[in-house]
């Protein structure tokens, strides 16, 4: 019988496992895939240049992902910063300096300030009954009330629905205090991708080395089906463990079969939990060519996606594309050449004739990956945060969560992954008699 059972090798997963094993204690980590990263998925073009399919921001605030990095010495570089942004719509191209694209000054009053009170809002103690307000509203309808003009309203649903992968119509207003509140406020969220930095041989390097250490406690191509769990202990597809720790997204973690059944609040919470939407894309260029026109990368396409240069040092250009929520939907039902088309066509707007021949393309459709099933993270629908909100992390007698979207700080992200996995075995060990005495090594 095995101490601890880990499903999923994700970051949570992985550090989970690490944690215990670092305490002592037999583990077994099963994963769906045939590999180890979770919603992190390191690629190659030509030239083994790393290109970051899932997640790859790293940030100063990401102190554990950081701490990971560098005990397993995973080298990164700053994205590239200089040189002006780019606003694109289906009608305009404007170039601009800083994290508010140039629009009549007393447009840029009301989106500033709208944003100063979404910043405050995250900063306040909210009393039940403005928490089951704001619950019940959605960020579409507070934009509405705040952004009367048509376009900043359309550049904060742009950002918002970006940071989120969702349509801002779909998601509830607490939620997103939520979300921001866990990034340490907005500005927090948007430096992480703007100012962050990149692994120069990808983000999933240190779940890899992880992966290596744990060896044969991985067992791949092993999706969890079933979870038996008594009082002495767990029955996990038929193997025996005193605990176990669930690390998988939560729609994925509510079609497993469980006996006895799970309480309402999660199960139902799991049912209405959906996940977001994410495409993300690669054009490579033999040069970042862009660059000798004084452009940072970085573009905000109100009718496209959003665009960053992920270029590694001394590597071919790489322009990496993101599209998220309801047009990534729409996009998923287009053939691939239809897709590349679309979003070449964003670039060409963007960068001129010359993106219009990549030497290379590349894509993750994160909606149809099959343990995935989306991206980047699950999302709270109005109602849901405040009835049956708190089931996302209460263990249920031997059962534990982890994953992203149960982390307190930076849900969401790699950082809020890796922070969730330490979390659920640190409670596993402080809560099963036969592991208490065990410690984890400063």
């Amino acid at each position: 019988m095995h101490d601890v059972i880990v499903v999923g090798a994700g970051y949570a997963g992985l550090c989970a496992a690490r944690r215990l094993r670092t305490a002592g204690l037999d583990i077994l980590v099963l994963e769906a895939s045939n590999r180890v990263g979770g919603r992190t998925h390191t690629s190659h073009v030509a030239g083994n240049w790393a290109i970051d399919l899932g997640g790859q921001w790293i940030a100063p605030t990401h102190t554990h992902f950081t701490a990971l990095a560098n005990t397993y010495g995973a080298t990164t570089f700053t994205s590239h910063e200089q040189g002006d942004n780019l606003l694109l719509t289906n009608t305009s191209r404007h170039r601009y300096t800083g994290q508010l694209p140039p629009l009549p000054p007393h447009i840029t009053a009301l989106l500033a300030a709208a944003l100063w009170k979404l910043d405050r809002l995250t900063t306040r103690t909210l009393t039940t009954t403005q928490a089951q307000h704001l619950d019940s509203t959605t960020v579409a309808t507070w934009l509405r009330r705040r952004l009367p003009t048509p376009h900043a309203r359309r550049i904060a649903e742009t950002v918002l629905g970006g940071e989120l992968s969702v349509d801002v119509a779909s998601v509830s207003m607490l939620a997103l205090i939520t979300a921001i509140r866990s990034t340490g406020g907005i500005r927090g969220g948007i430096e992480a991708e703007t100012t962050g930095h990149l692994f120069t041989h990808g983000a999933d390097g240190p779940a890899q080395s992880i992966a290596a250490e744990l060896g044969d406690a991985i067992r791949l191509n092993t999706p969890v089906t079933s979870i038996h769990h008594t009082k002495d202990d767990v029955l996990v597809d038929g193997l025996r463990a005193k605990r176990v720790i669930v690390t998988i997204p939560p729609p994925l973690a509510g079609r497993i079969h469980y006996d006895p059944p799970m309480p309402a609040a999660r199960d139902q919470l799991t049912q209405r939990m959906p996940m977001g939407s994410a495409l993300k894309t690669f054009a490579v260029y033999d040069t970042p060519f862009w660059r000798t026109d004084g452009l940072s990368g970085l573009t905000l396409d109100l009718d496209g996606p959003t665009t960053f240069d992920v270029t590694r040092p001394k590597g071919p250009g790489l322009l990496c594309t993101l599209i998220t929520g309801r047009a990534a939907q729409q996009m998923t039902e287009l053939t691939t050449e239809e897709r590349k088309a679309k979003t070449i066509r964003s670039l060409i707007r963007g960068y001129g004739p010359h993106a219009a021949h990549p030497t290379d393309w590349r894509e993750k459709n994160w909606t149809e990956d099959p343990y995935c099933r989306g991206g980047y993270s699950a999302y709270y629908p109005p109602g849901v945060l405040t009835s049956i909100g708190p089931a996302l992390r209460t263990p249920i007698g031997r059962i534990h969560w982890a994953g992203s979207e149960t982390a307190t700080q930076w849900a969401g992200y790699i950082e809020g992954a890796i922070r969730s996995g330490e979390r659920a075995a640190d409670e596993a060990l402080h809560t099963e008699p036969k592991f208490k005495k065990r410690e984890i090594p400063d």
